[in-house]
């Protein structure tokens, strides 16, 4: 914006001097190098601006080029640890499910051991019972052999 308001002022500038200059009752030779000296410093001027604009897109460019690269980088960097997140889920499952493989034999073992111990006592309780019935048929003199 400021390189037209530049270029109108410039513009304005110019077309009042040749105005002035022209209605003035000097030589015609005097009017043509103020003249030719308002284009000149024209012209310097928009070279100038010509040249910043230039210098603004090259600058713009280089930035919109870096920040591709860095969006690129970090588009990258996504992706590995999203596929590293990937992974360690996978690897998270297979651990539960050996963990859970585990409690299950841990648990059937259990279930073996408490109902081998069940027996254990049953058969205890039964020979304590024929023993304390057989000494009770001794201790009364008792007949019968059946307990």
């Amino acid at each position: 914006m400021t390189f037209i308001k530049k270029l109108s002022t410039l513009l304005i500038i110019f077309v009042a001097m040749f105005g002035l200059t022209a209605c003035s009752d000097k030589e015609a030779e005097e009017v043509g190098k103020k003249v030719e000296e308002t284009v000149k410093d024209a012209s310097k001027m928009t070279q100038g601006a010509g040249d910043k604009v230039n210098e603004m897109k090259e600058d713009a460019s280089k930035a919109i080029d870096a920040a591709g690269e860095k969006v690129n980088e970090m588009k990258k960097d996504a992706g590995k640890a999203l596929e590293n997140a990937g992974e360690k889920v996978e690897e998270m499952k297979k651990g539960a499910g050996k963990a859970i493989e585990n409690v299950g034999e841990k648990v059937d073992a259990m279930k073996e051991s408490v109902s081998n111990k069940f027996g254990e006592m049953k058969k205890d309780a039964d020979n304590t019972i024929k023993d304390t019935c057989e000494k009770t048929k001794e201790g009364v003199d008792a007949k019968d052999d059946g307990c």
